[in-house]
């Protein structure tokens, strides 16, 4: 009795292995290796020089410009408080690789001139990276 228990065990295994390979795709795969293409890079876009600071976020938060491009970043952080009054929120425009940065500040703008090809990253030095952005120069 016990060798046909160990047959029924060994074969209930065998095919609850079996649903799970077939389960998890164990066949080839027509991806070519691809299995997430990543974030869409922006297209080169030398028109897009404008960019608007707000409560928590840049807009738009990514951009891809020519080399060369001049990008100004301007604050409209200031929203009604309730009261007939306006709170404004200060943020800057801090650049991970060190170059010219904004201030800290709730008004005005800031300008930066993109002289080399390369992806550059910023933040804002109130909020961190929970609020960042990226310049793609092409």
């Amino acid at each position: 009795m016990s060798i046909g228990f160990e047959n029924k065990r060994i074969g209930t295994t065998s095919l609850f292995l079996l649903a799970a390979l077939f389960a998890c795709g164990g066949g080839s795969s027509s991806s070519n290796g691809v299995t997430d293409p990543g974030p869409v890079t922006p297209p080169v876009n030398s028109s897009t020089t404008s960019l608007t600071v707000t409560n928590n976020k840049y807009t738009p938060a990514h951009d891809s410009v020519a080399v060369g491009a001049t990008l100004t970043w301007t604050w409209n952080s200031c929203t009604g408080d309730g009261y007939g009054g306006s709170t404004c929120t200060s943020h800057s425009v801090k650049f991970d690789d060190g170059g010219a940065s904004s201030r800290i500040q709730s008004s005005g703008t800031f300008s930066r001139t993109f002289d080399a090809a390369g992806t550059y990253t910023y933040h804002c030095a109130v909020h961190g990276t929970a609020m960042s952005g990226t310049v793609i120069v092409k």
